[in-house]
């Protein structure tokens, strides 16, 4: 197997983007490429345990985990992709998302009956997404007007998607 390219597609010199103020564009490109990996891997991550989960609700919980893993792909990791593409930054090599993500994800359960595991797991990832996105949206807000309503977007997503899985794990135990 090749060695991943370790940051080749950052470019030499970022374009000048008239809507930054006072911030340093090097911060934000990191941020958006520890975001885009994390999303990346969230996705993965919903799509194996929307097959994992087994017992008497995984049905419910694989259409669940399918449509968040959606969310995090086609909605979240495009919208980063996209801003990204505005600095001129390529998508990071597949091999180098572990190493940029900021949520390592929580160890998932063995047992594929333990849908509480699975969900508290969820919920675990969900929590990471929220912080890192705050943190994002605390340096860019007011200096970064495109990326501040992108991260805003995502942020409120990433509550949404918390709450769903709470509310799961209290309907998995009622059951």
């Amino acid at each position: 197997m090749a060695e991943p390219r370790k940051y080749k597609y950052l470019p030499e010199r970022y374009p000048e983007r008239r809507e930054l103020k006072n911030i340093d564009v090097d911060r934000v490109v990191k941020y958006l490429l520890s975001a885009f990996a994390d999303e990346v891997i969230a996705y993965y991550m919903y799509l194996m345990a929307a097959y994992a989960v087994r017992g008497n609700v995984a049905k419910e919980l694989e259409d669940v985990f399918v449509e968040i893993g959606r969310d995090e792909l086609e909605d979240h990791a495009k919208k980063l992709a996209d801003r990204l593409q505005d600095f001129d930054v390529d998508l990071p090599d597949f091999r180098d998302l572990w190493s940029l993500s900021r949520c390592k994800y929580p160890d998932l359960p063995e047992d594929p009956y333990d849908v509480d595991g699975w969900l508290q797991a969820a919920v675990e990832a969900e929590k990471c997404a929220i912080k890192h996105y705050r943190e994002i949206y605390d340096y860019v807000v007011n200096k970064d007007i495109v990326t501040e309503e992108i991260v805003e977007d995502i942020l409120e997503d990433e509550v949404k998607h918390e709450t769903i899985f709470r509310t799961l794990i209290s309907k998995a135990r009622a059951k």
